[in-house]
């Protein structure tokens, strides 16, 4: 990891020519702040000034904090004391005699900035720490924080010799390779100060370009190999909304499969890392890391997820498909946040198998909850996940959900439920699996005629007794199929619909089909297909078919 950023870093080097060691050094400051509070000392007085914060004052102070080390001379009002006062004056070459006499000052200042969140920044005749104390700066951080020897030998990075190595990277984060970067008892290893500035040059270019907030994590998308065309595909884009410096991962949660289509123009593997960063802490840690992914695969969920779009146009997004597989209610914002979503989405990138049973308790579970939740009920939600599962490689036996044509794709239209078996006999491998798929029909088709019983041509607003029971807690095996097929026989007379035909073929196929129920089939997948009977349109084109705006959102 530490390796990848180096030879980013070292890219963008070469294309954008040399920086600033001082911005090379500097960390991005956190912080909500409302002030600066100028503190000038000049050879015979001390001034104080106050104006608006800006965040440029982080350079123009100097500031540099890891633990307890300390380096520049402005100071953030949570860490404002005494010995901080006086590390600044000394910074700038200020004699510690004065020191009293600027506390004395400051602290009769600071009584009226009390509910105010400040920096102070400390003057030398109106000079600021960077145009008096810049080299003193970048000595201190080569003494202190590179730790840097006087000992020969080879770069852990580049492997080149080099007459003294130092033994930080100024880069406190926990890898999978951490011992690498650390001293061996005996041996003299450490990094060369070409690989520390590429890795400086890294670390900016990827907080800025190449890490970004998705599903309630911090995330890195690290590309394996680093050229200009890659760099400007990911610095910027014109994805969605754009706006002036606007990045392609930033515009991830928006537009996602028109970033992961951008990502698969890189053509080179990524890897993408899972990091904790807490606000104000100097290290962080890779919690988890999908490694290697192909171009193509991010080119392939892009196409997936426009494949499987809603009929109102909405794509297809991965917080859907893994909310599913969790089998619960997590929001677009907080889907990542636990080590079971990422393998899931680890599986999903790499084309690695799902269980199947998992997969439908899980989905049929969420089906559940969104059910009695009062969101609107449909299985087409189901039908793009799992259909998008099955194109990814995770999942077997798909069926023709959606068919392409010159404009896109639109849902297939079957004429006859013959046709529809035939053309979806990969999924429709068994005779259990028509039974309750006729039966769910049947059992739609009885909520019609007993919206028709009781009210008449007011069908809309008629509530059925079979939609409000619809048996969640029974388990779908041979005996609930038994119970279902006499309980729509005996309503079909009790509705006065005994001699339709059509009613009639769909009791006597499904329970031809059933047989003895010695085919096995998991419960779980038998309701989806039972729910799905209810709902997939068979016949005539049907505009106003169902969609499934509700239940995903």
């Amino acid at each position: 990891m530490i390796e990848t950023i180096c030879n980013i870093g070292k890219i963008v080097q070469d294309i954008e020519g040399e920086k600033d060691l001082v911005d090379l050094w500097q960390k991005e400051e956190n912080g909500d702040y409302e002030l600066i509070i100028d503190v000038n000392i000049c050879d015979d007085s001390v001034f104080i000034d106050t104006r608006d914060f800006e965040k440029q004052v982080f350079r123009d102070g100097l500031l540099y904090t890891q633990g307890n080390w300390f380096v520049g001379a402005l100071i953030k009002k949570d860490s404002l004391k005494d010995s901080r006062i006086k590390d600044s004056l000394k910074f700038i070459d200020i004699p510690l005699e004065r020191l009293n006499e600027v506390k004395q000052l400051l602290d009769s200042r600071l009584k009226d900035y009390e509910g105010i969140n400040y920096v102070v920044l400390f003057k030398k005749n109106g000079q600021k720490p960077i145009d008096i104390s810049k080299q003193k700066f970048l000595d201190e951080i080569e003494k202190k924080g590179l730790r840097k020897g006087s000992s020969p030998g080879f770069c852990q990075i580049c492997g080149q010799h080099t007459d003294a190595l130092c033994d930080s990277i100024i880069y406190k984060c926990y890898t999978n390779d951490k011992e690498i970067f650390s001293n061996t008892e005996g041996l003299s290893y450490g990094i060369c100060k070409s690989c520390i500035q590429h890795i400086l040059f890294g670390k900016k270019h990827v907080d800025t370009f190449l890490k970004t907030w998705w599903g309630g994590s911090e995330i890195l998308f690290l590309p394996h190999d680093y050229n200009e065309e890659i760099k400007e595909i990911f610095e910027f884009s014109n994805i969605g909304d754009v706006k002036e410096g606007r990045n392609l991962l930033k515009n991830l949660r928006e537009n996602e499969a028109d970033v992961m289509e951008a990502v698969g123009k890189c053509d080179t593997e990524v890897d993408i890392l899972f990091i904790s960063a807490p606000a104000g802490k100097s290290e962080w840690k890779i919690t988890y890391k999908i490694s290697d992914v192909m171009p193509s695969k991010f080119t392939k969920i892009a196409e997936f997820e426009r494949k499987y779009k809603t009929k109102s146009g909405n794509h297809l997004a991965l917080w859907q498909i893994l909310s599913n597989l969790l089998g619960n209610s997590s929001k677009p914002g907080e889907i990542f946040n636990t080590n079971e979503a990422k393998n899931f989405l680890k599986n999903i990138f790499h084309g690695n198998k799902i269980n199947r049973n998992l997969f439908f308790s899980r989905a049929m579970g969420k089906y559940k909850h969104d059910y009695f939740a009062g969101y609107k009920s449909s299985i087409f939600t189901i039908h793009r996940v799992y259909n998008f599962l099955v194109d990814c490689g995770c999942l077997d036996k798909g069926w023709n959900f959606v068919e392409q044509n010159d404009r896109g794709y639109d849902m297939a239209k079957y004429e006859n439920v013959e046709e529809f078996f035939e053309i979806n006999k990969e999924f429709f491998d068994s005779d259990v699996k028509k039974a309750w798929f006729l039966l769910g029909r049947l059992y739609g088709k009885m909520i019609y005629e007993s919206k028709k019983y009781k009210g008449g041509d007011d069908k809309q607003n008629t509530e059925s007794y079979l939609e409000k029971n619809f048996f969640f807690g029974r388990k779908y095996d041979f005996k609930t199929f038994v119970y279902f097929t006499n309980q729509c026989s005996e309503l079909m007379y009790k509705y006065g619909a005994q001699n339709k035909g059509y009613l009639k073929d769909l009791i006597s196929s499904s329970k031809e089909l059933m047989g003895i129920g010695d085919e096995k089939l998991s419960s779980d997948e038998a309701k989806y297909i039972f729910f799905w009977g209810m709902q997939q349109w068979i016949g005539k084109s049907k505009d106003d078919i169902t969609d499934d705006k509700g239940a995903e959102e």
